[in-house]
């Protein structure tokens, strides 16, 4: 079957850097790279916060005391609150790549996020025709139970559907339920795999001078 609906993950795919940020600030800080962001990443809190169980303030607070536990320096809650907003500017280059297949198929949104953060406000909401926001319904990636909510919204059988992803353990249970899977690394590799399933242009060669 022609794939007639691509769902699109936000962190690291829509935004320049899901972590990038808070692997900045613990440089900054003289300690090893993911000794922030690996809080961020499937730390049993961070699921319970993208399903509106606790709040942010909640979560900040923890990450900053057993930081500081582990390695012994301060961590500034605010600074690291603005290290974890960086994974919200949004990469430009690929929101155009969205509209282009939004021209073609049927497009979703797929993210894992927090109920209080304020990226909602100017998001391009549309370029989608489908929002799954794990703080709103309750289940987050990879749960099987959030691809099977997205079929259902998408009113589309497995084999229909495109699921581009930065993370691969986001991808697993995806493929496992018949979708497609695109593991995003950055825009021209993301163009040629949609491309290979006849949802976008190729990147053309430059021509030599």
């Amino acid at each position: 079957m022609p794939v007639t609906a691509v769902a699109f993950d936000m962190g690291g795919v829509l935004t320049h850097s899901a972590l990038g940020g808070l692997d900045r600030y613990a440089d900054e800080l003289g300690l090893p790279t993911g000794s922030l962001s690996s809080y961020f990443r499937g730390d049993p809190l961070m699921a319970r916060l993208e399903i509106g169980e606790i709040s942010s303030r909640e979560f900040f607070k923890y990450v900053c005391v057993e930081a500081e536990a582990a390695h012994g320096r301060r961590i500034d809650i605010r600074r690291l609150v603005e290290a974890a907003e960086e994974g919200q500017v949004l990469n430009l280059a690929m929101l155009d790549l969205v509209a282009e297949v939004h021209e073609r198929v049927t497009t979703a949104l797929v993210t894992n996020n927090v109920a209080e953060a304020d990226w909602r406000s100017s998001f391009p909401f549309d370029h989608f025709d489908v929002v799954m926001d794990s703080s709103e319904i309750g289940v987050r990636k990879p749960d099987p139970r959030f691809y099977e909510e997205l079929l259902t919204r998408l009113r589309r059988p497995a084999d229909e559907v495109a699921f581009v992803d930065d993370f691969a353990e986001n991808l697993v249970p995806a493929a496992a339920l018949g979708l497609s899977t695109v593991h995003f690394t950055d825009l021209d590799a993301c163009r040629a795999a949609l491309a290979g399933l006849g949802l976008s242009q190729p990147v053309r060669p430059k021509a030599s001078a």
